[in-house]
């Protein structure tokens, strides 16, 4: 069984290659349903995707299965001098970004609830024609990272509280053939890390009203070999706040207001290496259940890029510069079986170098990174 759980796990990494996401390295939310309200409602969950959002939600979803697809496309470009062949170049490629989750009764009667997942969540990657320096390299980065989450939550009688934790499992696969000074590049062949962090939630429903939080601790990797001259430690994933309500305004509208905190400053190799600020992300989402059938979403996401202009040249193959994020959805359920679909359309953002930030390898002002993205997500769930 561990052996299919790490087969699998390194399978989803791979399919997960370049994913440009869009809350510095990570995706707004996990599949079609959490991403109709651009990744609001960590007070309200819907399905067992939650379990990485607020494991304590699972004990508010039906048992069953939840699995998707993402058609991502980000449109990157990057205009620099310092290499007079290379001037402005793009990269559009598409990918595909799976998920798999189940919610399932566990023990302790009607009251405890254990959900497992298995998702693409994180990464970032660029490949141009011609690198940032004369020579070759320098063009290139793909960074994918893959979760699995195995959590247990309880629900206190009829007081309305509920609490969920568990352990987070990570796999990232990394290569570049960056450059850093004095002369260090990049091999561009693939390395593995592994890594563990933990997640714990909070719901609390009040009538109509609900509020709940979750905390995602600091992921610990191991060091990728390959590249630890280049990078100088451990490409450690952030600790992550997020905290929120939900309101039935009518029996069936719900609105939903998150604010999401992500510690990237907190950590030795984005934050102190890489230059990459806190993130202050809020987040806004209504759905609307038309009918037994038929359920429409929409929402809204803004957190201002972790990378400011005195860092933009150190992180051009990383442009990890999303802000603003427009999302809607829709779900049909039918018998025990539901489909359902999500759209996200990411506006456009630019941030320019205002100084060298080259390591003494010369002067990368005025290079300009720049993206958009468009997702669909499709997904199906069944119900036990």
């Amino acid at each position: 069984m561990k052996t299919r759980l790490a087969a699998t796990a390194v399978a989803l990494a791979t399919v997960t290659m370049q994913i440009h996401a869009t809350e510095g390295i990570n995706l707004i939310g996990i599949g079609p349903v959490q991403q109709g309200t651009a990744g609001a409602g960590v007070a309200s969950a819907k399905d067992s995707t939650w379990l990485i959002l607020n494991p304590a939600g699972l004990t508010d979803v039906e048992m069953g299965v939840d699995a998707s697809f993402q058609v991502f496309a980000p449109v990157r470009t990057m205009d620099s001098s310092t290499n007079p062949g290379a001037g402005e170049q793009k990269d559009d490629s598409a990918f595909v970004i799976p998920s798999i989750s189940g919610s399932f009764g566990c023990c302790q009667g009607e009251n405890g609830f254990f959900g497992l997942g298995l998702y693409g969540t994180s990464g970032m990657g660029v490949d141009y024609d011609n690198g940032r320096f004369p020579g070759g390299a320098d063009k290139m980065t793909e960074l994918s990272i893959a979760k699995m989450t195995a959590t247990y939550a309880y629900k206190f009688g009829d007081s309305g509280l509920s609490i969920g934790a568990g352990p987070i499992f990570v796999l990232s696969r990394f290569k570049t053939d960056m450059m850093a000074p004095p002369s260090t590049v990049g091999s561009g062949d693939w390395d593995t890390s592994y890594g563990v962090g933990a997640i714990i939630g909070v719901n609390q429903h009040f009538g109509r009203f609900t509020i709940g939080g979750s905390y995602m601790s600091e992921q610990w990797m191991g060091e990728f070999d390959e590249y630890n001259d280049l990078l100088g430690d451990s490409l450690n994933l952030p600790q992550q706040l997020t905290v929120g309500a939900a309101y039935n305004v009518l029996d069936n509208i719900e609105l939903a207001l998150d604010y999401r905190w992500v510690g990237w400053n907190e950590l030795d190799t984005f934050g102190d290496t890489f230059g990459w600020d806190n993130q202050n992300i809020v987040k806004a989402g209504v759905t609307w259940g038309v009918s037994d059938a038929l359920t429409l979403r929409g929402g809204i996401s803004y957190g201002a890029s972790p990378i400011e202009e005195d860092n933009a040249f150190a992180n051009a193959l990383f442009p990890a510069i999303m802000e603003t994020h427009l999302a809607c959805g829709a779900s049909y359920a039918w018998e025990k079986w539901a489909a359902h679909l999500a759209y996200i359309h990411a506006l456009e953002n630019e941030v320019t170098a205002n100084g060298p930030n080259m390591g003494g390898m010369g002067d990368g002002t005025g290079t300009k990174i720049s993206m958009y993205q468009n997702s669909l997500t499709m997904g199906v769930s069944y119900k036990f």
